[in-house]
Formats: C-alpha cells, structure tokens, sequence
C-alpha cells in the first residue's frame, strides 16, 4: 500500500476501562489518521442504528472508529464483509473490575449508576457487585453478569480473524516492550505494503503521540492495582468465578495467585 492509495479504515474496539484513549493516541500518530468520536458503537450490533451501522460502510482512507462491542457471529460476518481490520485491547480482568468500580459512579447514564449510587453501598461494594453480577436497583434494567461471563462477552474477539490483539500491559510495561507492540500494530494495518515515512519513524510518530494527561477518562492505568483493592474475600471470590480466565488470558499459571 502506498502513501497516495492510504491507509484502509479499521475498527478500535476494547474492553470498557482497557487502555482505549491510550489506543486512541498512539493511532491518532499515524500522520493523516482521522477520528470522530460520535460514530462510536457500544455492545451487540443490534443495539446500532442503521445510521451508525452505514456509516461503518462509508468511512474515508485513514480512519478509524472506536466502540466496545461484545463479539458475536453478526458482528464478526459484518465486519468480514467489509474486509474491516479490527484493533482489540484487553487488560487484566482484575484490574478492569477495580477501574470499572471508580468510573461507573462518575456516569450518569451508566446502567449501573443508581445502583452504585444507593445507600451505604460502599467501593468494595462495587467491585463485588461486578466480580458476582446481580440485578440493579432498577428492575427493568438488564441483569449484570459476572466477570467470566462478561469479560468473555468481549474477550472472544481474540483469535478470530482480521482481528489484532493488544494487551495494555504489554504497552505500559517497559519502553522496549512499547516500541515492539506499536511495530506489531504498524504490521497488521499495513501489512507488507510500504508504510509511509519508515517502520520505525511511523513508530516513533504514534509513540510521541501518548499523553495520558489528556484523557477524560484516565485515572491511574497502573498494572496490578487490583492487589491494593482486593481483600481476601473478593480474591477468594474472583477465583471461584474468573480464575480460569486469568489463566486462559496468560495473566496466571494457576488459582493460586494472592
């Protein structure tokens, strides 16, 4: 692919509190990369408008648009179709719970915000709440899943085809670390066709491009900041219920993690 054919526009999608705006920024270094934040799609395809779903037909050369979709054959048969790149983030599912505990209250129109918002319901309440799932406050909202059954509801993205995964660790962790993950991206959107400037410059490019300060939604993105947040009891209970996830994710060797 050369510079004058550009870039064929491809979807960002992650797990709600996995690294998104960090994404966002190191692809939004791509010299010429467009990105509106209002064509943004959330959870299953039939959830879209068909004004959201057409635009994903009518994107231009170097765009890309972000959501967090569940996977699903439709979804994937739709984004085949279009011969559409998928970019997935994922991150240590016990460190999403902690951070999604944090943002949900800041959220108004979050399913969960009354929720998080009753009486005496304290953080660990909430971050329970999420490991063990359960009904919210408001009957006529849907029921909230456990960790296993909702983390995988996205995680199952990893694998399939056209679809490279990024996990936020591997891009926070060290520089080196970084710099070999960003050249594994520049890999997958361009393939072996000339990529603009060099490998390395365009690398260079969408590292410089990273500037958490910026980020609405960015609180800490450490790595392991569950273990100041998780007692015994919640640990105890993560492992009942998403030990083998860790363990299938690479995150663990076994359930015997403290």
């Amino acid at each position: 692919m050369t510079e004058s054919q550009g870039l064929q526009p491809f979807i960002l999608n992650s797990i709600p509190k996995s690294g998104t705006h960090l994404l966002k920024q190191i692809l939004l270094g791509i010299p010429e990369m467009k990105h509106h934040p209002d064509k943004g799609m959330f959870g299953h395809i039939h959830y879209q408008t068909p004004l959201q779903l057409n635009r994903m037909k009518d994107l231009s050369k170097h765009e890309f648009v972000n959501g967090h979709l569940f996977y699903s054959k439709d979804w994937e048969t739709f984004f085949n179709k279009l011969n559409m790149k998928q970019i997935f983030v994922y991150r240590d599912p016990r460190d999403v719970i902690v951070s999604y505990a944090y943002f949900i209250p800041t959220l108004k129109i979050h399913p969960l915000y009354d929720t998080f918002h009753q009486e005496g319901f304290t953080h660990r309440d909430r971050v329970k709440f999420l490991i063990e799932g359960g009904q919210p406050t408001d009957p006529r909202r849907a029921y909230q899943p456990n960790v296993f059954e909702w983390y995988k509801s996205f995680s199952d993205w990893i694998g399939k085809k056209h679809v490279h995964s990024v996990r936020f660790e591997d891009l926070t962790s060290s520089k080196t670390k970084r710099v070999q993950e960003v050249h594994k991206i520049v890999r997958f959107l361009w393939g072996e066709e000339p990529v603009p400037l060099t490998r390395q410059k365009m690398v260079g490019k969408m590292i410089n491009n990273i500037n958490p300060q910026t980020s609405p939604t960015f609180r800490k993105g450490k790595i392991g900041g569950w273990k100041n947040e998780l007692d015994d009891e919640l640990r105890t209970l993560f492992k009942e219920i998403a030990g083998q996830l860790l363990i299938d994710l690479n995150y663990e060797k076994n359930k015997n993690w403290r």
